[in-house]
Parts: C-alpha cells; sequence; structure tokens
C-alpha cells in the first residue's frame, strides 16, 4: 500500500520539510501523472488534494495510488 498520513511526531515532520527543502519531494500533479501514464487536469489535482486534505483531517491512512486510479476510473466513466 502507498500510504498517506500525517506525520508521527516533530522529528518526522521536520526530515519530511528537510527531504523537500533538498529536492526530494514533487508536485502532486507530478504524482499522478506518474500513475496514470497522463498529465491530470487541474481540477482532478485538486480533488486529490481536497481528498488527501480530509485524510489528514480525519486522521485516516489512505492508499493514494488506490485512490488515484479509482478517482480517474470515476472521472472516465462520467466523461
Amino acid at each position: 500500500m502507498s500510504g498517506v498520513r500525517k506525520p508521527k511526531d516533530d522529528a518526522e515532520k521536520l526530515r519530511a520539510r528537510i527531504a523537500i527543502a533538498h529536492g526530494k519531494g514533487k508536485s502532486l500533479a507530478d504524482f499522478i501523472e506518474g500513475i496514470l501514464k497522463e498529465k491530470p487536469d487541474e481540477e482532478f489535482v485538486e480533488a486529490v488534494r481536497n481528498r488527501i486534505e480530509l485524510a489528514h483531517e480525519q486522521e485516516e491512512t489512505i492508499d493514494i495510488v488506490a485512490l488515484i486510479k479509482e478517482m480517474s476510473e470515476i472521472q472516465n466513466e462520467w466523461a
């Protein structure tokens, strides 16, 4: 599972911020593109971002890869 969760403690949060500052991070759009093999539109990226934020608020872990694939399938069904 490719889980997304909030940092366990301040030390983990700091390590993540340091990694991002050193260029080890990537944009959510780039991450989604790597999974779907196509560039997502801004609305799709925003929908994923909102779901991640909701999971954070509810203190739940989500499988980000499965979430992105499911959301893409739903979007394609509606198209």
